[in-house]
């Protein structure tokens, strides 16, 4: 069976127990875990459509492989002769291909042919543009850090639990979407945009909690069932013990 074919196909949670991976042996009650999780029928639900939607995708999501995005930058700063590699221009370049390639490197002037899906030219098209309106018209994306405060704002938020630029750079989340209106125009595209990512975003974040909460209630009184199958065996093999020794004390 080839992979992308495995990858349509859900086992039941009897089976998953029974392959319970060598790193995860010493920790059953983890593997439990993501056994139920991935057995939930609405969290399959939620996995089928984001599987959708990146297949929907014209390209790769990215040339990282299994680096982070700081790996990538230093990767490719040490095989182009030690050339610094910013956020944005990394973030950019890691869209285009592998930071080994000496062929890759990044040009603003690049059309969307350039990268691997055409998306990301326009992001990098707005985001300069606006910081360039923050910054002033010298702003030069491919040696300052990324502005949370702006990806936040022409992203419209973060959707889809990511952020719109270099998601994964952040050790603690941007600021609010909410903090960021008050620094937009009141009717602009962009707050207009943001107001509707807000609203969606705690839709979503409400219906999240109440599945999480469902998922919750499941799993305590999975809990609680097992538990008292825990002590039913306990007390049985006690007994038991018991009922020997006392036929050891007999004889």
């Amino acid at each position: 069976m080839e992979k992308k074919e495995a990858r349509t196909i859900w086992l039941t949670e009897a089976h998953y127990m029974q392959v319970i991976p060598w790193w995860c042996a010493a920790h059953k009650d983890c593997w439990d875990y993501f056994v139920k999780r991935w057995c939930d029928p609405e969290w399959q639900k939620t996995h089928e459509a984001c599987r959708e939607r990146r297949l929907k995708m014209p390209g790769p999501a990215h040339h990282q492989g299994n680096h982070t995005l700081d790996e990538y930058a230093a990767r490719w700063s040490r095989v182009h002769g030690g050339q610094p590699c910013h956020p944005l221009k990394a973030w950019a370049m890691a869209h285009k291909g592998k930071a080994t390639s000496i062929e890759v490197d990044y040009n603003p002037e690049d059309p969307p042919e350039a990268y691997s899906n055409a998306t990301v030219h326009s992001r990098l098209s707005q985001y300069t543009e606006m910081a360039r309106e923050v910054h002033g018209p010298e702003w030069d994306p491919s040696t300052e850090d990324l502005d949370g405060k702006i990806i936040m704002r022409v992203g419209g938020g973060k959707k889809h639990g990511q952020y719109w630029i270099g998601h994964g750079l952040y050790s603690h989340p941007l600021s609010d979407l909410s903090e960021e209106l008050v620094l937009s125009p009141a009717h602009t595209p962009t707050a207009e945009r943001c107001t509707d990512s807000a609203q969606l975003r705690e839709e979503m974040e409400a219906k999240l909690q109440e599945q999480e909460a469902m998922y919750q209630a499941r799993l305590q009184e999975q809990q609680a069932r097992y538990d008292a199958r825990l002590q039913e065996q306990q007390a049985m093999m006690q007994e038991e013990v018991q009922r020997q020794m006392q036929t050891i004390f007999q004889q």
